[in-house]
């Protein structure tokens, strides 16, 4: 597995935990199954993309 998949879905695991789970239970949120979903699906998406935008970055900035 490529290294930036990896930094993306560990990424977007950790987001996904944070906002799914921690910050309703902060905010006193209720949490349905659908809204884990959904959430699961937009996380993982979005830790692909920073994870590609991320090495891509990375490696502009080297000489």
């Amino acid at each position: 597995m490529k290294l930036w998949i990896k930094n993306g879905l560990g990424w977007g695991i950790w987001m996904f935990i944070a906002m799914t789970f921690v910050w309703p239970l902060i905010e006193g949120e209720i949490i349905t199954l659908k809204l884990v979903i959904v959430k699961f699906i937009f996380w993982m998406l979005a830790g692909l993309i920073f994870g590609y935008i991320m090495t891509k970055f990375q490696k502009q900035r080297k000489p």
